[in-house]
């Protein structure tokens, strides 16, 4: 009998290009028009509806992409013998001081603009891209479509749907009225890697207690190395650097956040009551730290990415004294970045 495993299936995509689901299916995992709208945003997933069973041996979709007013299609045989070995493998994370096995969760599935499709594996703070496909157009037969599905084909459907705030929140729209519609071929590009990894500078005294790193191509790292290891890595949009200093006999502990961005509100919206979002932001494929990625950082060597955070600085959100990226005998700083920091306790 094949292996069983608990998992569910997510499907994503990026806050200014939302779908809809006309039918698929991930294994014995099913998708429909009935709840199959998702803007979400790049590499989302809520993991809410859980099944016990085989993992998936494929993938079939067929979606409306708004922004395209197109129907895109596609099935595909996934690597389950990858997907399984993680599954079964697992992952480590930092839980209090210790490091602990956590367990994969989630099969998350990002539909993009042009009908690219990215498949991730998913745990709590982890997520790891499995395989890229490539969906086409389609036209579905007018004789298979049933009463309840005829809404997706009016015409008009999509323009409508785009002027509703529910599939582009208005603090999205005003981040395209600044910025424009990120190319569809961006994210294609936000896939390239670069050998780099964190170094982070904190006060006399302090440690760090975990760090929480989301990439442009979806994937998301909550190290437990320290130092983090050297590795392939996507550009960083945020980091979430959680640290603390023993007080007595107390601990105090902090957090300070960067988002790569041009929105100097972006932590302001994420922190407010009801919470925001820390979703890639829709700039950023125009930021300074993507071009100096694209135009200068070399693939084939090391690179460290230094961040330094001093405490003594009046307001929380200047406690980021300094970040720069460093590459051989160059250096790079940073300056174009959203930071916020503060007490947790």
């Amino acid at each position: 009998m094949e292996k069983k495993y608990e998992w569910s299936a997510n499907v994503s995509a990026p806050r200014e290009y939302p779908i809809e689901v006309y039918t698929g299916a991930a294994g014995g995992y099913f998708f429909s028009q009935m709840g199959g709208f998702s803007n979400a945003g790049w590499g989302a997933g809520s993991s809410v509806n859980y099944i016990t069973a085989p993992l998936p041996d494929r993938l079939d979709m067929t979606w409306l992409s708004y922004v395209d007013n197109k129907f895109y299609t596609g099935d595909w045989k996934l690597p389950t013998e990858k997907i399984q070995q993680l599954f079964d493998k697992g992952f480590y994370s930092i839980t209090g001081s210790e490091a602990v096995v956590e367990p994969y969760t989630s099969i998350n599935i990002g539909l993009a603009p042009k009908g690219m499709v990215v498949v991730w594996v998913a745990g709590a703070g982890k997520q790891v891209e499995i395989v890229r496909f490539q969906a086409h157009e389609t036209t579905i037969d007018p004789k298979l479509i049933t009463e309840s599905e005829k809404y997706m084909f009016k015409d008009g459907y999509s323009e409508l749907s785009l002027e509703s705030n529910f599939v582009i929140s208005q603090e999205v729209r005003e981040q395209l009225q600044l910025y424009g519609y990120p190319a569809p071929e961006m994210y294609e590009a936000y896939r390239e890697k670069y050998n780099w990894k964190p170094k982070i500078i904190l006060p006399d005294g302090c440690k760090i207690s975990s760090i929480y790193i989301k990439m442009c191509n979806g994937e998301i790292e909550d190290p437990y190395d320290r130092p983090i290891d050297q590795k392939s890595r996507a550009i960083p949009f945020t980091f979430e650097i959680f640290w603390s200093v023993a007080n007595g006999k107390k601990e105090q502990k902090f957090v300070s956040r960067i988002a790569f961005t041009k929105d100097d509100k972006f932590w302001a919206k994420y922190l407010k009551e009801g919470g925001g979002q820390d979703e890639m932001p829709i700039d950023f494929g125009k930021t300074e730290i993507r071009t100096l990625f694209k135009e200068l950082i070399d693939k084939n060597k090391t690179a460290e990415m230094v961040i330094k955070i001093d405490s003594d600085q009046k307001e929380d959100d200047a406690w980021i004294t300094s970040l720069c990226i460093k590459q051989g005998e160059k250096k790079y700083n940073l300056t174009q970045f959203c930071q916020d920091s503060g007490k947790l306790n």
